[in-house]
């Protein structure tokens, strides 16, 4: 079974070192800088998890999205049309409100800049094989 993840994020070195590190453990990545590039791909292609950050460009077909709550809707969304989707928040964001209420979505947060790739690795990879209830 192929396991597929899903990164969303805008700086393209952390991105790229996270692919990189994931492919390394066997799973196949694919990298969307924005969410509407993120919610295509969602539409034509089978995902097993989903890592999005907070703070990215919305993309052209959300205009009105501001750009420090892009991955806040991305969110929303993808738990409305893909409910068993696990999604993993990789951000800086540091509002506990914020981030409890991620967390009562059944959204696994880390934080960027303090979770070390490799945490960050292990906790994507089990929850890819579906051996983490978050």
């Amino acid at each position: 079974m192929t396991r597929k993840v899903l990164l969303v994020d805008d700086e393209p070195g952390f991105a790229l070192a996270l692919r990189f590190t994931l492919e390394a453990e066997d799973l196949e990545c694919e990298t969307a800088t924005d969410m509407s590039s993120a919610l295509k791909y969602l539409e034509n292609n089978d995902v097993t998890v989903l890592v999005t950050d907070i703070m990215m460009p919305p993309g052209a077909d959300y205009p009105n999205v501001d750009s420090q709550e892009t991955g806040f809707h991305l969110i929303s969304i993808v738990k409305r049309r893909w409910p068993r989707l696990p999604v993993i928040c990789l951000s800086v964001i540091g509002d506990h409100a914020k981030i409890e209420a991620l967390k009562r979505l059944n959204v696994r947060f880390l934080r960027k800049g303090e979770t070390p790739l490799e945490t960050a690795v292990k906790i994507i990879k089990k929850v890819s094989m579906g051996r983490s209830s978050y």
